[in-house]
């Protein structure tokens, strides 16, 4: 019996079946790698825009929140006073473009919010707390005075870094956690609760946008949140709900933005709810993708993504105002 080997022509023919074999392996490996890839931008993108949106849509929800104390100024004078050492000094505040700061100030109302842009040139309103460097050009500062938590009863302590306001349905003071609580009335109705100023931000850490948040302590003033609230926001803008009707029907006609506000408009409590508008942007560039999108926030000019590697997300949320009369004017 005669046996022989392979010819060349079997052993070519052999390799080039085992090179097509290889290639459709390989093609599906890097298909299956992009689309993990893909899938993981994408729930990263998701779950920082989430994050973003829960903690910022939570505090413009109860801005100008002052428990019992309702209907009544909001102006330091004879029902809103403010304890001796209830002092923030300029130097440590975050202050308006009124120079007025955190506290109930005798200047003007306390502004439950308060929306400024950052210009094309890291111009900003006020706000000197938060540097040139560390601020993002077509984007809004967000401002939110409010009292947070719940009443504090008298058999709990007070925290000696936090301001307090205590409040019923006429009056309100507020003192520093190692001050003696106010009595007010003759059945010591008022209750107490922490008195914060959140301010929202976007600024850039390693090449990153990120979301950052800076709040009141007695020690510190207006002091920073150590590191991001969310990573990856690249561009935040909110819009006014207004009721435009003659007579108020309480339903939003139109959406402003903060330069476009008139007093009028606030002074009659026609802002019902603000629109939030965040741009997501991965972490890093993607050397399989290019980004040839279009984003509409707000009134801002469209934003491009003008071919980069960056795989982004835009999201928007509408938020009820849950005290429209404490609010006052927006400015730019």
């Amino acid at each position: 019996m005669n046996s022989r080997g392979f010819t060349l022509v079997e052993w070519l023919v052999a390799m080039l079946l085992g090179l097509f074999l290889l290639a459709g392996v390989f093609t599906v490996f890097v298909m299956s790698r992009s689309s993990s890839e893909d899938a993981f931008d994408q729930s990263e993108l998701q779950e920082n825009g989430r994050l973003a949106i829960r903690l910022i849509s939570q505090d413009i929800k109860w801005a100008g929140f002052f428990g019992a104390y309702t209907g009544q100024s909001t102006q330091v004078g004879p029902s809103l006073t403010l304890s001796a050492g209830s002092i923030v000094p300029a130097s440590s505040d975050c202050l308006d473009e009124r120079s007025v700061g955190s506290l109930p100030s005798n200047a003007g109302p306390i502004r439950g919010l308060w929306v400024s842009r950052v210009s094309t040139t890291k111009g900003l309103a006020g706000f000197a707390c938060i540097l040139a460097a560390d601020r993002v050009a077509n984007s809004d500062v967000i401002s939110i005075k409010r009292l947070v938590g719940r009443p504090i009863p008298a058999s709990e302590g007070l925290d000696k870094n936090r301001f307090y306001m205590a409040t019923n349905s006429q009056e309100a003071r507020v003192i520093k956690g190692s001050e003696t609580r106010p009595l007010f009335g003759a059945n010591n109705e008022s209750q107490i609760w922490e008195y914060q100023h959140y301010i929202y931000y976007l600024s850039q850490e390693d090449g990153i946008p990120v979301l950052r948040k800076r709040y009141l302590t007695v020690n510190g003033g207006s002091s920073l949140i150590g590191g991001a609230m969310a990573e990856g926001v690249e561009h935040m803008i909110l819009m006014f709900g207004i009721d435009d009707s003659v007579i108020p029907d309480g339903h939003i006609d139109r959406y402003l933005s903060a330069d476009q506000m008139a007093a009028q408009s606030w002074n009659e409590g026609r802002v019902l709810g603000v629109r939030l508008f965040l741009l997501i942007r991965a972490a890093k560039e993607s050397v399989r993708y290019k980004n040839n999108n279009t984003y509409q926030l707000g009134n801002l000019p469209p934003i491009k993504g003008n071919g980069d590697g960056y795989r982004r997300l835009l999201l928007e949320s509408s938020i009820a105002l849950r005290n429209p009369q404490i609010v006052t004017r927006s400015g730019t």
